[in-house]
């Protein structure tokens, strides 16, 4: 959850607050340097956040335009060309700052919070710390520990003498001792202000532990706090203006989950102090604001580093804060289209109950990111807890405007058709996205029965899938079965040359050739199965009957004849159903696993084909 920069060697001296006396023009030396501009207050407020590590001094102005400008500053700045070209070679800035003398601002409307605590002290392991806040002393020592080399810190409270508490901080046991200690209002409703103590325990990435002294009616007592990564621990600040100081964080819980932790980001938490307990109050309305200025933070970072759009990591993390502000379906349905599915980080989860926090050998299976998210925020609380048998009909794939290009001119969609086969008895039929790209309309034919119309539910362009759902239910319908080995036999169904060929569909046998698609793409089977224009988002199933790959497409022999001079036989491609069951589970809908065993005759095979296929036509 790390975004750092290296700090270009150029001189940078703060004007005091003299320089805007009366106006925000400068004069001289003194420079504005205006970093960005939004329409949006808490867009721009996001964006300043993003510049706190560098520039203690941002602010927001708002200017003559009505627009608010970012801004940092007053700086001296004798070569202003000078001053931008070093801290654009280092990252520091975007390409585009403005040094100015800042003539169209006419107000500032906002700048960071001072919040700081009442009293706040070190301790260094060699002497110890005394303190006093109004009738309270504090002393902060240290002890050996008992079962180890090692010392850890302690704090003391006493009250005209006589001990109101004692905070001991025994899993922060080093050979020096090191502990800080912060007097600060954390509950409005208390008389007197709390008392932090925290002390980082060493190590490559953790961690700061943390209690909380806080007096509830006459009696001190000690609250645990979390154990934060990293040397740190709480910030805190005023959020909702209650005279009293929120606890601010990171959720713990996403690092190490998503991506190493180098790649690992973890969504704000805001903690409050009530009495003796600690209350997570991230998602209260009171603090809406401040999470929708963090997500603009963290949207900025990303287009100032696009490829973040593609880190689980950071995707999680983002997912994450879209749940939190209310819009966890925008996020979603963008996510999709971007995760890393190359990555090599495991995703895994436990198929039966674990035993004393493991999970038994060989119950443990590998999932996609989707799904581990979803499940991640479920458990989390970020969304509540869907049942597989609730299957939302909203989860249509948009594509991300931060990194998206821009699109080319497509051409007019005419009529067309393809192929598709139930998954679901309650009418969920998969097909390739391809098929029904575009369409203002869509209709689907069983092979002996009826057209009936029906609704896209979901796209993966990356994958070229799409999810459709009928007006009725289907009582036959696929078993998915991944894992298909080489020179395995397989066989298609479809609907190919609908307007040449049998209107009840073809049914071909042909090999698994290859385990990955054109370039080693590792999302595709190659197959001899012949195939033909229309039998594309069709069934490929194993001599069992289960699907093994969604048909896609067949290798174009004109320009492979331009391209190496001879013409390719039966050079087809199917998607794997794994990624297949990964579509379907992060659309909501449980995936039929494999259920047919024994092998089949090739008649009784395209039975079951013909019997959950169904022609897609697309007006």
């Amino acid at each position: 959850m790390r975004f750092v920069f290296i700090a270009a060697s150029v001189a940078i001296c703060a004007l005091s607050s003299s320089a805007l006396a009366g106006s925000f023009t400068l004069s001289g030396d003194a420079r504005w340097v205006a970093l960005a501009s939004r329409q949006s207050l808490d867009e721009a407020i996001g964006v300043a956040h993003a510049y706190r590590w560098r520039f203690p001094t941002v602010r927001v102005m708002q200017a003559t335009n009505g627009w608010y400008a970012i801004v940092a500053g007053p700086e001296r700045i004798p070569n202003p060309r000078a001053y931008k070209e070093a801290l654009v070679r280092t990252g520091e800035i975007p390409g585009d700052t403005i040094i100015t003398r800042g003539q169209g601002y006419v107000a500032e409307v906002w700048k960071p919070s001072t919040f700081k605590p009442l009293i706040q002290a070190k301790y260094d392991g060699a002497k110890q710390v005394n303190l006093r806040s109004g009738e309270l002393v504090l002393n902060v020592s240290s002890l050996a520990n008992g079962t180890e080399s090692g010392r850890f810190p302690v704090l003391s409270g006493a009250v005209n003498g006589r001990v109101a508490f004692t905070a001991r901080l025994e899993e922060s046991s080093n050979e020096v001792p090191n502990a800080e200690v912060s007097v600060v209002r954390l509950d409005p409703s208390s008389v007197e202000p709390q008392v932090v103590f925290s002390s980082f325990w060493g190590g490559a990435h953790c961690c700061t532990v943390t209690k909380i002294a806080t007096k509830v009616g006459n009696e001190w007592r000690v609250v645990q706090g979390k154990t934060i990564d990293g040397d740190g621990g709480y910030t805190f600040d005023d959020i909702d203006g209650d005279g009293a100081a929120e606890l601010l964080s990171i959720d713990q819980s996403f690092l190490y989950t998503f991506a190493p932790y180098a790649g690992s980001w973890a969504p704000e938490s805001i903690s409050k102090l009530s009495g003796d307990r600690l209350i997570d109050v991230t998602a209260h309305p009171a603090f809406r604001p401040y999470m929708r200025q963090e997500l603009y933070r963290i949207e900025y970072l990303a287009s100032r580093e696009p490829s973040l759009w593609r880190s689980n990591g950071f995707l999680a993390a983002w997912v994450a804060t879209k749940a939190i502000v209310g819009e966890f379906d925008d996020g979603w349905n963008r996510m999709l289209p971007l995760y890393d599915r190359g990555t090599d980080w495991p995703l895994t989860e436990c198929t039966v109950a674990r035993v004393g926090g493991s999970c038994p050998d060989g119950k443990e299976r590998t999932i996609e990111f989707p799904v581990a998210l979803r499940k991640h925020l479920e458990e989390e609380g970020y969304i509540p807890r869907i049942a597989p048998a609730s299957q939302p009909e909203s989860v249509a794939v948009a594509r991300p405007t931060p990194v998206a290009p821009n699109a080319a001119p497509k051409e007019e969609k005419r009529t067309s058709s393809g192929t598709g086969f139930f998954v679901t008895r309650e009418g969920h039929v998969v097909t390739n996205n391809h098929v029904i790209e575009g369409c203002t309309s869509v209709q689907i034919k069983p092979s002996n029965g009826s057209p009936l119309s029906a609704r896209i539910l979901a796209q993966d362009t990356t994958n070229d899938l799409a999810l459709l759902k009928a007006e009725r239910s289907s009582d036959k319908f696929a078993t998915v079965r991944a894992g298909v080995r080489l020179g395995e036999a397989v066989a298609a169904f479809g609907f190919p040359l609908n307007s040449v060929l049998a209107s009840s569909g073809n049914f071909t046998l042909g090999n698994v050739t290859a385990l990955a698609g054109i370039g080693d793409d590792s999302r595709f089977l190659q197959i001899s199965t012949p195939v033909q224009p229309g039998n594309s988002g069709g069934p490929l199933l194993d001599e069992s009957g289960n699907v093994v790959g969604v048909v896609t497409s067949k290798l174009n022999a004109l320009k492979t004849v331009v391209a190496i001079g001879d013409v390719p036989q039966n050079v087809n491609f199917a998607i794997k159903a794994g990624a297949l069951a990964t579509f379907l589970e992060s659309a909501r809908v449980e995936v039929p696993a494999a259920s047919h065993a024994s092998r089949l005759s090739p008649p009784d095979l395209a039975d079951i084909a013909s019997g959950i296929s169904v022609l897609v036509r697309c007006d």
